[in-house]
């Protein structure tokens, strides 16, 4: 059964799932060289709209190569992460870059209508767009510790009667987006399937939050049975004193490797930085050196919070997965 047939049954799950109470919280260095501005715009749903952050004196004659970048949490995080590697382009190229916040539709539309030259959003939307606008990977980021791939845990509470994956039938669970959130819940709703689970018809609640800290909070307060989420969000949860430790959850069924955390899933690609059909091949070449050559401690690459890029490596598990659950693009050819 694919996912678009559960919204109905999705939407009555949320509306219990407000009712449990379960709270939605919202959410350079530069080489030598002649400067020049990168430039920092936002993307609506609808249309690309231009909101420089640069001054006015500041603006290259020459048109700029625009970077959409796909906002997880906000337009000033886009910012904060990725405006001094966009900085860093401008001057490795010597030409003007400019950063384009792009939201969970806009992506799509802007790739469509040509509106940018580079795209960055995290594996699967990257592929559902590669798979109907055949865009081409260039790089993938490689994270400090974990690499080129990343895993999704499902948590139970320490005490919890629930040991395997079987006992989560009848459960009430929730993660943090149905058609968008990669190892928020859809690693977690293909590795279940793989293990004959369905969790839209066999959980006894299955809802959504879009924080992963609420959904770790219910978990421990026995709001919910379990939660799906990210590898790495326990972990910050500590660092940012949010949980004392982790003491009290469990992962279900964890994997058993040498990744650096405990895990549920299968391993996965991490993001790729990706061009479009119609972008110059000399640009995209260069691009993908400047990025390749950008060496472990880099400014740039210290506030993207990556180690350092690599080239892409093999996204087939992610294609597999949009096809086996039926998601976006899941039918092109």
């Amino acid at each position: 059964m694919d996912l678009h047939s559960n919204h109905v049954s999705a939407s009555l799950a949320l509306g219990m799932f407000l009712l449990l109470g379960l709270s939605a919280c919202q959410k350079v260095d530069s080489p030598e060289g002649n400067p020049v501005p990168a430039t920092l715009s936002t993307a609506s749903s609808e249309a690309t709209a231009s909101s420089s952050l640069v001054s006015e004196d500041s603006v290259s004659d020459e048109q700029p190569i625009r970077i959409g970048v796909l906002a997880i949490d906000s337009a000033l995080s886009v910012h904060q992460r990725y405006a001094p590697l966009v900085e860093y382009l401008s001057h490795a190229l010597n030409k003007p870059f400019e950063l384009v916040t792009l939201t969970q539709e806009s992506q799509f539309t802007a790739v469509e209508r040509g509106e940018i030259d580079f795209i960055i959003n995290n594996s699967l939307a990257a592929v559902q767009v590669q798979r109907l606008y055949d865009t081409e990977f260039l790089v993938t980021h490689s994270r400090p510790q974990l690499g080129t791939y990343f895993s999704a845990l499902i948590i139970v509470r320490a005490d919890s009667s629930i040991q395997t994956l079987e006992d989560l039938r009848g459960k009430r669970v929730a993660c943090v987006d149905f058609e968008t959130a990669a190892a928020g819940c859809l690693f977690q709703v293909y590795h279940l399937r793989q293990n004959n689970i369905d969790a839209f018809r066999e959980f006894g609640a299955f809802l959504e939050n879009p924080s992963q800290d609420s959904i770790v909070f219910a978990v421990l307060n026995g709001t919910l049975d379990a939660g799906f989420i990210r590898t790495g969000q326990l972990e910050k949860m500590v660092a940012n004193d949010l949980i004392d430790n982790l003491d009290n959850i469990r992962v279900l069924e964890p994997v058993g490797d040498s990744f650096v955390y405990a895990h549920t899933t299968a391993l996965y690609p991490e993001w790729p930085i990706a061009a479009l059909p119609d972008t110059d091949p000399q640009l995209s070449d260069a691009v993908q050196s400047a990025l390749l050559s950008l060496s472990e401690g880099h400014s740039a690459l210290a506030a993207a919070k990556v180690e350092r890029f690599t080239e892409a490596v093999d996204y087939q598990s992610i294609h597999d997965l949009i096809e086996t659950l039926q998601l976006r693009s899941w039918d092109v050819d």
